[in-house]
């Protein structure tokens, strides 16, 4: 009886062991999740019910974001036989955002945006990839450049490069490059998918290309006018003074509304759209030449609206692309030996092995050209790395494929 006791401990502390090892061994995924959450308002106190309402919909988010570890023992006489561990994820959650709060008689409703932080595997069924991508940032054009003109706000066009540059330097598994200057939506009414064919920028791929990027973000600044258009356009005198003094008014919030768009830096495909917006108080600030992203404009509660935003996006892009492939070309092909452009500074590291792609180029009879990507039967694995570059060895010949330089690698 007692050796019994003795294999069960060793055999929970062996499990303990393991799940420790696995929670640090496993990377963060930052998750956004919205929720539901009700309180009954007492005594007509609704601080109190607001709270117990944001907390039940905190424990609704985690539950929807499957946050939990789960085990299952079978113990025959006393011994563990059977000992199946399932971990799904394991939660923190985050700063939260309401959304819609509603009261129905004496029950409060609120719906909430809530950051979860959670030891988990990637929303597409893979593991999160171990290499570091390479990624630009180009230029955010502006939808109504007028808008601009409260504020001198212009050169968010090129500033949003910056800003997303500067927060995604501290995501460990990314590579951020300022391509502020590079104009991939020209047409911002109709961006990304009306103006070319499945929303590719097969228009820009040879500006891309020279960057040598994996993925290519950029997006569009869709609204950053005043949600009260005519709040600095009173020509009365003393009701022009009086709003001067009510600068914490509602009548001076200010909007901000970005379409964010990534495509792959190979072909040039359209992989993720979203649409971010906030607002903030802009007060009475209309002669100021704040220009965006300066100091002054981060002290505005405006600006600290879009700086959570920004910070947001980031995670958000970091999230997604850290669960997608590692693509990188091949600069030469010889027999079975590949030789391609990513080495230790990316991640990569003897061993790993890469699917072989060869990469075509379609022209319809507009000549826009599209460009495909085949997979081919060959396998690669890794077999010398240096910081920038590195070496491997195909399963069979590249000429039974036509591999040549210029064609493309994926992580397995």
């Amino acid at each position: 009886m007692m050796l019994s006791k003795i294999i069960i401990a060793v055999n929970w502390l062996r499990t303990a062991l393991f799940v420790l090892t696995f929670i640090i061994a496993m990377p963060v995924q930052a998750l956004t999740v919205q929720a539901n959450g009700q309180a009954i308002i007492v005594s007509g106190d609704l601080t109190s019910a607001r709270n117990i309402a944001i907390n039940r919909a905190k424990q609704q988010a985690a539950l929807q974001a499957s946050a939990y570890i789960s085990t299952e023992q079978q113990l025959e006489q006393g011994v563990i036989i059977q000992d199946n561990l399932s971990i799904k994820a394991l939660a923190q959650v985050g700063q939260h955002q309401i959304l819609k709060e509603t009261i129905s008689g004496n029950i409060l409703t609120v719906l909430i945006s809530v950051e979860i932080s959670s030891h988990n595997k990637c929303s597409n069924g893979q593991s999160a990839s171990h290499f570091r991508k390479r990624v630009a940032v180009a230029a955010f054009p502006m939808a109504n450049p007028e808008q601009a003109n409260i504020g001198r706000l212009r050169n968010i066009e090129s500033s949003m490069a910056v800003e997303l540059v500067r927060r995604l330097a501290n995501k460990g598994k990314i590579e951020a490059l300022n391509a502020g200057n590079l104009q991939v939506q020209a047409q911002t009414n109709t961006a990304a998918t009306g103006y070319l064919p499945q929303g590719s920028l097969t228009t820009v791929l040879q500006q891309i290309e020279q960057l040598e990027v994996q993925y290519i973000i950029s997006g569009v600044v869709r609204d950053i006018s005043m949600l009260t258009p005519s709040v600095f356009r009173s020509k009365n005198y003393f009701i022009d003074k009086y709003h001067k003094y009510d600068y914490l008014s509602s009548r001076y919030m200010r909007a901000f509304e970005i379409d964010l768009f990534i495509h792959d830096g190979f072909t040039g495909t359209l992989l993720s759209q979203k649409n971010y917006r906030t607002a903030g108080l802009w007060g009475n600030n209309d002669r100021q030449k704040f220009g965006f992203a300066s100091s002054p404009f981060w002290q505005l509660d405006y600006g600290q609206q879009v700086s959570k935003m920004l910070d947001k996006m980031a995670n958000e892009i970091s999230s997604e692309l850290r669960c997608n492939n590692f693509s990188v070309e091949i600069t030469r092909a010889d027999e079975r030996l590949i030789w391609f452009k990513a080495g230790r500074n990316s991640g990569v590291k003897k061993g790993d092995k890469f699917a072989v792609y060869r990469k075509s180029i379609f022209y319809d009879y507009q000549q826009n050209s599209t460009v495909e990507l085949n997979q081919t039967p060959l396998i690669l694995t890794v077999q010398k790395v240096q910081a920038n570059s590195a070496q491997g060895k195909l399963d069979g010949l590249a000429e039974q494929s036509n591999i040549q330089a210029g064609d493309v690698l994926i992580s397995q």
